[in-house]
């Protein structure tokens, strides 16, 4: 038998093509053997659908669609590109984050927008990872802007509060506050130290 090879998989193909007085050629054997393979994991299923839908051949497995509402399920193959692609994206990002943008306030802009992004995909594998990542990167951004300019953009100060909660935002408005009163202040207000729920 061939490596990568499920044999029960393949007996039940055997056994299905005899049945349908197609039995498999010695001289085919190999190659179809060797075309099996080829679908990894997913050997069984494309027995299971070459059999259900009265085929000769063995196919690529057709996805069906989702209902309307319904999202449609990804193949480990499709989480593990997707994976890949936002791991690629999250190194390119960074290359040009520190490149291109220095002050703080563009930086929670864009973390604002990816914040947008990660709200998309929230049933995504990795989601918490990527939460938990974009949220410690927003601690260190607030902790060095401008926190009056920071609380008067109504789109950032949504973002501090869909990431912090209304603990983030009364931090941030004591924070605005103080820096009006006392400039001097401000430093000794950044905590180094966030926990979820608080910057």
């Amino acid at each position: 038998m061939m490596e990568g090879l499920d044999t029960s998989a393949w007996e039940r193909w055997k056994a299905y093509r005899t049945a349908i007085r197609k039995p498999i050629k010695p001289a085919s054997e190999h190659a179809m053997q060797m075309k099996l393979v080829k679908y990894g994991a997913d050997q069984d299923a494309v027995v299971n659908q070459s059999i259900s839908n009265q085929w000769q051949g063995l196919f690529d497995l057709k996805v069906s669609k989702p209902a309307p509402g319904e999202k449609p399920v990804k193949t480990d193959k499709q989480i593990a590109a997707d994976n890949e692609r936002w791991q690629q994206m999250q190194d390119r990002c960074g290359r040009e984050w520190d490149r291109h943008l220095a002050e703080p306030l563009a930086k929670l802009k864009l973390a604002d927008a990816l914040l947008a992004r990660y709200m998309v995909r929230h049933d995504e594998i990795g989601h918490e990872d990527r939460m938990e990542w974009l949220r410690d990167q927003m601690a260190g951004l607030l902790r060095e802007a401008n926190a009056a300019k920071v609380y008067g953009d109504p789109h950032l100060r949504s973002t501090v509060w869909q990431v912090f909660g209304d603990r983030g935002i009364a931090r941030l408005k004591q924070r605005a506050a103080a820096e009006q009163t006392n400039p001097n202040m401000v430093a000794n207000m950044a905590d180094p130290v966030h926990q979820r729920g608080a910057l």
